[in-house]
């Protein structure tokens, strides 16, 4: 049976090796070798004979050979069709597939859009890729580009037996506002609600586009919107995605409540869904049918790359507990009544080894997440 994966790869980038950080850190260091690498032409630098091609890295190589190990997981078997979230380019994930991952995929996919970091949405695939639409040049009435960071990548697989599995992969606004240096509280509020009101506007676009690609079939066609939506499934600007019955989130459908989060905070010492499958009706038959069939194949959230704050003198992960949130207040978001209550879990379960030897040999702060159909 085939299988479909989502995974926000964090940082993954394929390019010039600089001292400090990854590529778009601030450091001083950072900043003036930049200087230096640019001074000498345009990258890459070992056309011009000044830098050896070891400079040149998949960033964060073991970060990548531990998602590599996470994604094979829990049947040892890679996912026929995986998309990935905060991906450089076409050539990382490509490097990724070669390097990483045994050649598995024959076909991949990645749009450049205009995130100022450079990350985009993209795609890896067994099956071959077809009808592609991008919607990174798409605006709105005022003009602005509504995918301008991410792209909502549309693209149709075609499947074994001749059916046609299509996909909406996504990456929506962030959450994260930076608050600056002279910004009074109301300007950073103002900032935070502007980026809730674009993840909305995105989650309602995709909606749109969910009901006019599928009009007239909804009840067999075979779709899935997946990715990093960077909110929780209670959240308001969610709203209209969530409660759609043309979807359903499939993760949250067949797990418990306590077990479909997705996301470690590490700052806030806190857990939710941010990942998703959205699943057509007819896809989500077929998901069920696979958990009744063999219950060990529900949709699978692994954890076991996930970093922490640091070993005890008893060698145990700390914390040992952290919160599970299905909703998050803030500065523009006042709180919600309704909202499922926070609760405490364990934290404490299982890690690669080599995150135990090294928090910062993490997968991501983001889980892999498969499902079989």
């Amino acid at each position: 049976m085939p299988s479909l994966a989502t995974f926000n790869a964090n940082n993954f980038f394929l390019r010039y090796k600089f001292t400090q950080g990854y590529p778009g850190a601030s450091p001083k260091a950072v900043q003036e070798e930049l200087a230096k690498v640019a001074s000498q032409g345009f990258l890459p630098a070992p056309v011009f004979g000044k830098f050896s091609l070891n400079h040149f890295i998949v960033w964060d190589s073991s970060r990548r050979e531990l998602a590599a190990e996470a994604l094979r997981r829990p049947d040892n078997r890679l996912p026929d069709i995986l998309c990935l979230q905060e991906v450089e380019n076409v050539q990382a994930m490509r490097t990724f597939n070669q390097n990483y991952l045994g050649g598995h995929y024959r076909y991949s996919l990645l749009i450049d859009g205009y995130d100022p970091r450079n990350i985009d949405v993209g795609l890896l695939s067994v099956f071959p890729i077809r009808e592609i639409r991008s919607h990174i040049e798409d605006v709105e009435d005022d003009g602005r580009r509504l995918f301008e960071c991410r792209d909502c990548l549309e693209a149709n697989i075609q499947l074994p037996q001749g059916e046609v599995l299509s996909l909406l992969v996504n990456h929506l606004k962030s959450k994260f506002v930076e608050k600056e240096k002279n910004d009074t509280e109301e300007t950073y509020r103002k900032k935070v609600r502007e980026s809730h009101e674009k993840r909305r506007a995105q989650a309602k676009k995709v909606l749109e586009f969910v009901r006019k690609r599928f009009a007239g079939r909804q009840d067999e066609a075979l779709y899935a919107v997946v990715g990093d939506f960077n909110d929780t499934p209670e959240s308001p600007y969610l709203h209209d995605l969530m409660a759609s019955r043309l979807l359903t989130n499939v993760i949250r459908k067949c797990r418990p409540a306590h077990d479909y989060w997705t996301y470690y905070w590490r700052s806030k010492n806190r857990v939710s869904q941010i990942d998703y499958v959205m699943v057509s009706k007819a896809l989500l038959k077929r998901i069920e049918a696979v958990v009744t069939a063999d219950p060990a194949k529900k949709p699978h959230i692994e954890r076991a790359g996930l970093a922490f704050s640091k070993l005890n003198a008893k060698k145990e992960i700390l914390p040992k507990q952290v919160t599970l949130v299905h909703f998050e207040e803030d500065e523009a978001t006042p709180p919600s009544s309704s909202a499922t209550p926070p609760a405490k879990l364990d934290f404490q379960f299982a890690r690669f080894e080599k995150v135990l030897e090294n928090w910062k040999n993490n997968v991501s702060d983001h889980c892999p997440v498969k499902v079989w159909f």
